[in-house]
Order: C-alpha cells, then sequence, then structure tokens
C-alpha cells in the first residue's frame, strides 16, 4: 500500500499504516431493527453496503434528514407519539432496496478479470487496456444510478396520505412525479430561461404547502388546522403554469424533509385530521 501511494502521488511521501484486514466484497447488510425505544440507528450502523455505486453516504444522509426532523417535532411538542415509529417502516424498505442495488452492481463488476499486461507499456498492454476500458464501458449504471439516488420512496408509511399508485422502480431512470411518498420534485421559480429561485431554496423549515396556478384553492382551514395543533406551516404561492403541471395538483404539503405527504386539488374535508396523520397523531 505505501508503494502504491506514493506511486499514485509520483513523490516519496511517508505513509503510515494504520492497520489492515481482508474485505468481503458483496456485503448488503441491514440491520433488523433501526430503533429499540430511545435509541434509533442511522448511516453505517443500520446499513453496510459494498461500495459500488456509492449509495452508503447518501442513504445515511436520507436516514438523517428523515430522522431530524420527527425528533425535533417531537422535542417542539407538534410531532404525535406514531410520528418517531414512522422512521423505521419508511427508512428500512429503503436500504434493503440500495444495498441490494450496490450488490448487484458490485456483482457485474466481479466479473471482470484483469490480466498480468494491464499496467505494462507495451502494445499487449495497451491492447489489454482497450479491452477492459470497454468492458468498463458497460457498467454505465454505475455512475447513472439516479433512481436508486432519488428515487427512494415511503409507500405504505402511517405518515403519508397516499392518493395513487408509484411510478415503477427503476435504479437508472428518476421520474419526477408528486405522488405521496416520494421526493418533492425539483422546479425553477420561474422557468428555464430566466429561472429564479429553486423551489427546494423557497421550502420553509416545517411543513409547506404549495399553492399552485393562477387560480389556487383556499387553505384557511389547512393554516387554521396547523395553528391550533401547533404545527408549524409555511404557504407558498407559485403561480408558474409549469410548475402545475409538474405537481399534477393545486395543492401539495412538503414535509420538512422534502418529500410529499399530500396533495389535491382542494382543501381536505377534514385538515386537522390530515395533519394528525401526517405528523403522527
Amino acid at each position: 500500500m505505501p508503494a502504491l501511494v506514493r506511486r499514485a502521488t509520483g513523490a516519496d511521501v511517508d505513509v503510515d499504516v494504520l492497520g489492515h484486514r481482508s474485505w468481503t466484497p458483496g456485503l448488503a447488510l441491514v440491520a433488523d431493527r433501526f430503533a429499540d425505544r430511545r435509541v434509533f440507528l442511522a448511516g453505517d450502523a443500520a446499513h453496510l453496503f459494498t461500495p459500488t455505486g456509492g449509495f452508503g453516504m447518501n442513504t445515511g444522509v436520507d436516514d438523517v434528514a428523515n430522522l431530524s426532523w420527527k425528533l425535533a417535532a417531537r422535542l417542539a411538542g407538534w410531532g404525535g407519539p406514531d410520528l418517531l415509529a414512522s422512521y423505521e417502516c419508511e427508512r428500512r424498505p429503503v436500504a434493503e432496496r440500495n444495498t441490494a442495488a450496490a450488490r448487484r452492481l458490485n456483482m457485474n463488476l466481479g466479473k471482470l478479470r484483469l490480466g498480468p499486461l494491464l499496467e505494462q507499456s507495451t502494445l499487449p498492454g495497451r491492447r489489454e487496456r482497450e479491452r477492459v476500458g470497454g468492458l468498463l464501458s458497460m457498467y454505465g449504471e454505475q455512475f447513472a444510478s439516479i433512481g436508486v439516488q432519488l428515487g427512494a420512496r415511503y409507500d405504505g408509511s402511517p405518515v403519508i396520505a397516499a392518493d395513487s399508485d408509484p411510478p415503477p422502480d427503476s435504479p437508472a431512470a428518476y421520474v419526477p412525479t408528486s405522488v405521496p411518498g416520494g421526493r418533492a420534485p425539483h422546479a425553477w421559480r420561474r422557468g428555464k430561461r430566466d429561472r429564479g429561485d429553486s423551489l427546494f431554496d423557497l421550502l420553509g423549515p416545517g411543513f409547506t404547502l404549495l399553492r399552485l396556478g393562477t387560480r389556487p384553492a383556499a387553505v384557511t382551514g389547512m393554516t387554521a388546522a396547523a395553528e391550533r395543533a401547533g404545527v408549524p406551516l409555511t404557504v407558498l404561492e407559485l403561480p408558474a403554469a409549469h410548475i402545475r403541471d409538474m405537481y399534477e395538483r393545486d395543492l401539495v404539503l412538503i414535509r420538512p424533509d422534502q418529500y410529499v405527504a399530500w396533495r389535491g386539488n382542494r382543501s381536505p374535508d377534514d385538515p386537522a385530521a390530515l395533519l394528525a396523520k401526517v405528523t403522527g397523531k
């Protein structure tokens, strides 16, 4: 390893090897439980990846994004007793999905056979590099796995107000959709040419209710119910047609972790019941 580092840096640098052990590729380990009373697991404590695809850190950051707002809501008093219980049921299926995707990619790369000529400055060495390069070019899904990165969903969660079937899950394709349970689609406030602000920069620190289109539905019932329940709610009016077309509804409720909790073309008949559901009460 010291020789490899010196070769890569092109300098006679000092290298201290603090420890080493054999590595078993192809791991896809997920904890049986993500929560036990007052203890919660996130990141590498909850799931162990083969590094192929680079999904480990992204999955861990998403764990924290999911858990942190729920902890904050409980501490602030507006999160219900079932809110923290939703952490495991939302994140554990995603961990199983993402570790399995990384393992599949690793198995593909594991089929590569690298010959001893690979690094030789000879004609056979060049041919060997061309052969391996051609094979590596076939594994583009490792670097074009946006469906794994952005397509994770919380379908079946008790704190999501589902209303329709989700789009198909694809490791290489991400379809922005406002179907509750998925990541809120990104949009520029004004459009492609004069983009203005990113939608994500406009979302509030708590829940955000989008009022979309040029004739948005009334939301006084929702805002009054949120005030009574102490739920932080930002109302964001976005008349641009391209945002309404993307979100497909006049009203969309987005959670603090930027996942869609509910959508509709008018305010719900019982706003207090909806807020109770999405806050775990």
